[in-house]
């Protein structure tokens, strides 16, 4: 009992502490905080209920530290607070560590009339980017159009295959963290202990030396290593580094794991710990929602919420972007343009902007059209050759707007059913699956019907692949019994993306066993897929020009249920817009796996939720995602 007791009181004076440094933390180290802490709970008698020492040490750090009340703040729950993690969370995190004040007076970043090539490709022609210190920057549109590049450049990567014109000013001592999708360690051999205690590698080695000092041979050194360690605040970014991890969920087991052992969602997270204590000025997240589960996003989003500092993103997750982002910079043609918006609100004003500047151009049109039309009715005449001459000057003198350019929609695709189908299409009873071991238990008795969207949403990483791959009968499972119609025709996302023909031309591989050109052409029309692009080869298509001919291809099937595994990684806004849309237009059963947001709640009617091993529907879409968000 006696160490669940002093558990009771290190845990308690730990969150003391870390309350204290959110207010203090430019004033006093941990170390300095701890002694001051101990000192007070030393001179207490030793008969005083713990739970007693740690109520009158609140009282008087809140005095000696002109604290709020930190009863309010740090839970006094006596020892339940054993029994769980609670005191590990985000929000738990200290604040200075979100808040941590930057030296940096001026922008960080002021990129001026940037010109750049490569293989003599333009990328960009005289693109400007200003950064300033709390920015949350999200830089979309399309791919293909060099945004993960222009970070690269940013932190000097990457250019000496490039011919640059530019002025690009970084702030003196400006600290860049870059999160891509290609993570970084120490060491692939490392365990998660070993990799967070090469964070602070100097720091580390350091720490390890006082260690091995001997109290009563190497007094002096003692003391004078531990001054240094106490000056530079290095037993604080010690603790850190050792403990960090903590508050983003990972235990002592977790702890013990080698670093590639970790799931991606996992390995985030620690990338995101390091940078947390390092205390950057400038987050730079290359596509950071790629292969993270919901509530990894989820996750994700409150963090930049918290952090107070700067953020350049590249997401193509309209959700994620609307949530983390305060101000878009889309790249389009070579250029940036800013908006002072959230992305819920950029496409509404972007559009409002374009209708003006359509009127305008369309205004000014009008009048020139006039005036011109008025100077070639009149150039002859001589008595009005001096008011025709003054016009012409005038008109010369006129600064003619452009025509705005505005993003192409994908058209309405008319997909009528080839035929009519049972109302119940699939039955399962009684499936159990498995892989090596039972993975997922499913209710006993699921009826699909003709028109379900059914939307299946995993959290960590729950085997939502194999399910969809049992269902399709392409492995078996550990009991069930199913019915699926023996006429229906399913096509899935990655079957047909696996039996594209590379080597073919768009036309041939979408009309090689169909005699339907015309049809093939109006479809790829609808999708923005020119006429002039029909004869390329798969091979030289981008991810989301390759994603137009796979919903080419499957429409031109016309089949009854769609089953789509993750169909919008790698793919851009634009192409996502055109999967929703078609998705839409479809009248029977589909099955998504997916933690696109604004894609699943647009087209699901049903969601599929698969937690603790169990399959749980709920059919009524707002109701499963209040479940996970």
């Amino acid at each position: 009992m006696a160490t669940i007791v002093d558990t009771f009181i290190e845990d308690e004076l730990q969150k003391i502490i870390s309350e204290i440094l959110e207010v203090h933390w430019e004033d006093f180290n941990y170390y300095e905080i701890e002694e001051i802490c101990q000192d007070f709970l030393d001179e207490i008698p030793v008969k005083i209920k713990d739970v007693t020492k740690i109520k009158r040490l609140k009282k008087y750090v809140n005095k000696e530290f002109e604290l709020d009340d930190l009863d309010n703040k740090v839970g006094s729950a006596g020892l339940q607070t054993l029994q769980d993690n609670s005191e590990y969370s985000l929000e738990k995190i200290p604040k200075y560590l979100f808040e941590w004040k930057t030296k940096i007076q001026s922008g960080l970043i002021n990129i001026i009339d940037l010109k750049a090539n490569i293989w003599l490709t333009d990328l960009f022609d005289w693109l400007n980017l200003k950064v300033n210190k709390t920015d949350k920057i999200a830089l979309i549109w399309k791919n293909g159009c060099w945004k993960t590049t222009l970070l690269k450049l940013i932190i000097w990567k990457e250019i000496d295959l490039m011919e640059l014109d530019w002025d690009i000013k970084l702030a003196t001592d400006l600290k860049i963290w870059y999160l891509s999708q290609d993570l970084f360690w120490e060491s692939e051999k490392n365990t998660l202990q070993e990799e967070m205690m090469k964070v602070f590698p100097q720091i580390t080695e350091k720490i390890e030396e006082l260690e091995k000092l001997n109290s009563d041979e190497d007094y002096e050194q003692i003391q004078e290593l531990t001054q240094y360690l106490l000056d530079n605040d290095w037993f604080k970014k010690y603790e850190l580094q050792k403990n960090i991890l903590k508050y983003f969920g990972f235990n002592d087991e977790k702890m013990k794991q080698n670093v590639l052992s970790l799931s991606g969602w996992e390995q985030t997270k620690v990338q995101i710990a390091k940078f947390l204590i390092k205390q950057v000025d400038l987050l730079i997240l290359d596509e950071p929602t790629n292969h993270l589960d919901i509530e990894g996003i989820i996750f994700l989003e409150k963090f930049c919420q918290n952090w107070k500092k700067a953020i350049i993103s590249i997401s193509h997750d309209k959700r994620f972007i609307d949530n983390s982002s305060e101000k878009i910079c889309e790249i389009y043609q070579h250029k940036i343009t800013n908006y002072v918006w959230k992305y819920s609100n950029y496409e509404e004003q972007k559009q409002a902007i374009y209708n003006k500047q359509l009127k305008d151009f369309k205004d000014q049109k009008k009048i020139i059209d006039e005036e011109e039309a008025y100077i070639n009715r009149f150039r002859a005449n001589s008595a009005k050759a001096s008011a025709i001459q003054s016009r012409i000057k005038a008109l010369n003198k006129v600064i003619r707007l452009k025509e705005p350019e505005n993003d192409k929609k994908a058209s309405f695709i008319s997909i009528s059913a080839s035929r009519r189908l049972p109302e119940i299409i699939m039955k399962l009873r009684w499936v159990e699956v498995w892989y090596s071991e039972k993975l997922i238990t499913l209710p006993d008795e699921v009826n699909v019907l003709k028109t379900d969207k059914i939307w299946i949403i995993w959290a960590n990483w729950t085997w939502k692949t194999t399910l969809l791959k049992t269902i399709l009968w392409d492995l078996k499972a550990l009991s069930w019994e199913s019915m699926i119609n023996e006429t229906v025709k399913i096509w899935s996302f990655a079957q047909i993306l696996d039996e594209l023909n590379l080597e073919n031309s768009i036309i041939k591989e979408l009309s090689e066993n169909l005699d339907q050109q015309q049809e093939v052409r109006k479809i790829l029309w609808w999708l923005l897929i020119t006429w002039e692009k029909v004869n390329q080869t798969i091979s030289s298509l981008s991810g989301w020009e390759r994603a137009k001919v796979w919903l080419t291809k499957m429409l031109l099937q016309k089949p009854d249920i769609i089953i789509m595994d993750e169909p919008t990684n790698h793919l851009d806004l634009h192409s996502k817009e055109i999967i929703k849309t078609m998705l839409n237009w479809f009248d029977w059963m589909t099955l998504i796996v997916s933690h696109d947001r604004d894609l699943l709640e647009n087209v699901s009617n049903k969601i599929w939720l698969i937690r603790d091993k169990k399959l749980e529907i709920y059919d009524e879409v707002e109701k499963g995602i209040s479940e996970v968000y």
